[in-house]
């Protein structure tokens, strides 16, 4: 939710220098399928509209099956303003993920600086894409482990990942909705200048 916030906030930082949203309709997206397919897996087992996911078996697989779809799709569309970002960050959220049975450990002393600790099932259990992490954690660096503290709205723990993919996306849209840069106006050649003859010498008395 915190990422949703600052990327709301930098599209409207553009459309108040002068942007517009149509902006976005100019965007050449390539292999849309790969994405609409890579985030329609998340919704199945990650439903936001049921505690149970709808498909609760193969749910690791599914989801490493979506984040590499996604992978595929933004390098397929390298374009984009901020695609370099956003590649990143989705890989190395989709490497922690694989490293650690499906899910994304979550630091216990983070969450509980962030205030999220109850928000995680106790004991390791997973909690839709996440689950706290344990000493067997591996590539930690790449896990959940960046809190934001527990006194500013929407406070949660992130990982690099999640902030290269959000800096990335907040580049897409400024750039986009602020448009091309708009060529400066050529100047006008100045006229060739015509050569001065010098007077004629005087001729003496």
């Amino acid at each position: 939710m915190l990422r949703g916030i600052v990327v709301l906030i930098v599209i409207a930082v553009a459309l108040v220098r002068g942007g517009s949203l149509r902006n976005f309709a100019t965007l050449e997206l390539r292999w849309l399928p790969l994405v609409l397919g890579g985030f329609g897996l998340q919704l199945l087992i990650f439903t936001p509209f049921r505690d149970p996911p709808l498909i609760p078996f193969a749910t690791a697989p599914l989801y490493l099956l979506s984040m590499t779809l996604l992978v595929i799709w933004i390098a397929l569309n390298r374009q984009l303003p901020g695609a370099l970002l956003i590649t990143a960050g989705v890989l190395l959220n989709t490497i922690a993920i694989a490293a650690n049975g499906g899910y994304m450990p979550v630091s216990p002393a983070a969450a509980q600086y962030a205030g999220r600790l109850e928000g995680y099932a106790s004991e390791g259990l997973p909690v839709d894409n996440n689950s706290l992490a344990a000493e067997n954690v591996h590539l930690w660096i790449l896990t959940d482990i960046f809190p934001v503290p527990a006194g500013i709205p929407f406070a949660n723990v992130f990982s690099l990942g999640d902030v290269l993919l959000t800096l990335g996306i907040a580049i897409l849209c400024y750039q986009t909705i602020r448009g091309p840069l708009a060529a400066p106006p050529a100047s006008s050649p100045s006229p060739p200048s015509t050569p001065t003859r010098a007077p004629p010498l005087g001729t003496g008395q």
